[in-house]
């Protein structure tokens, strides 16, 4: 981002916190260009923030609470006013980038809801939903990606949260698609294939990750989720099954309702479509393996005995 420009390499520490029941943890904390590094004291890879939807909340002058999206469970506590004030730079250029509500929106919207409407009685369904998908910004694209995530845990849930199963999970993202704000969270159960979320949220359930004794085969597991990713638009497919009243919601206001989050957190968990490219899997020989140690952290993320 070009507000960060001056802050290049700008690192500081700050205290994480992976779920409200779990121990807050020394890291640190680092500016990509796209997003916010978090690594542990031996420079192992914890999480990646998009920031362009990461929620600041400052307590004074130099000292804030961060939270990947807003509502999320994962906090970040930092007391750098550097990093702090790089932070609040980015924001207001996303805020100055972003349209702003007015008259003119809501008849631009209430136009677009009546042009639509024709469209769907001509073209079908479909021209509504790809036109509500495309016309939502990134931003809200990643902050609705982390409110279904967060929904998909209270339904299926709760998400496995072993310290070294998360490190280990953010490693295996680090090294299939690097330099990315790809998250990875496992959820226990059983399940044939990975949920993916709009903003690049992959969902792999425990039989994806602790039945096999090869890393290799859970990595596949999360590339043909990356193709997935690569290939289609999650939100898109969301919103073709969830019917035209949801979609209209999003064209309005960039909004949905906790009973809209719901029904499409219900369709993501329904959901097993994959496409056809992608249903079968990179061999495991050509993905790069987890080290043992780690391997052996992910298989006991839900089980950490």
């Amino acid at each position: 981002m070009t507000a960060l420009k001056a802050y290049e390499r700008l690192e500081c520490t700050g205290l994480w916190r992976s779920g409200p029941a779990m121990q807050r943890r020394e890291v640190v904390v680092s500016c990509g260009q796209a997003t916010l590094i978090l690594t542990d004291m031996q420079n192992r890879p914890l999480a990646h923030w998009s920031l362009a939807a990461v929620d600041v909340q400052t307590h004074k002058e130099d000292a804030a609470t961060l939270r990947p999206a807003p509502g999320s469970e994962e906090s970040l506590e930092i007391s750098d006013k550097t990093m702090l004030d790089a932070l609040l730079k980015v924001q207001k250029a996303i805020d100055r980038s972003r349209p702003h509500p007015g008259r003119v929106r809501f008849i631009l919207a209430l136009s677009s809801v009546v042009l639509l409407s024709f469209a769907t009685l001509i073209w079908g369904p479909q021209a509504m939903t790809r036109y509500a998908s495309n016309v939502l910004p990134e931003a809200k694209r990643i902050q609705l990606g982390q409110v279904l995530a967060q929904r998909i845990g209270q339904l299926a849930g709760p998400y496995c949260t072993s310290p070294e199963g998360i490190r280990s999970a953010a490693l295996l993202v680090e090294r299939l698609a690097p330099n990315t704000a790809l998250e990875l969270r496992v959820l226990p159960g059983q399940r044939a294939a990975p949920i993916v979320l709009p903003g690049g949220k992959v969902i792999v359930f425990d039989n994806m990750v602790g039945q096999s004794d090869d890393p290799a085969v859970t990595a596949a597991y999360v590339a043909s989720a990356i193709a997935t990713l690569n290939q289609v638009d999650p939100l898109g497919m969301f919103l073709e099954d969830a019917g035209p009243l949801v979609s209209i919601s999003l064209i309005t206001s960039n909004e949905l309702s906790s009973r809209q989050v719901d029904q499409l957190a219900k369709i993501a968990l329904s959901d097993q479509r994959r496409p056809a490219s992608a249903a079968q899997p990179p061999a495991p020989t050509a993905l790069p393996a987890l080290p043992d140690g780690a391997w052996l952290g992910l298989q006991a993320i839900c089980n950490p005995g």
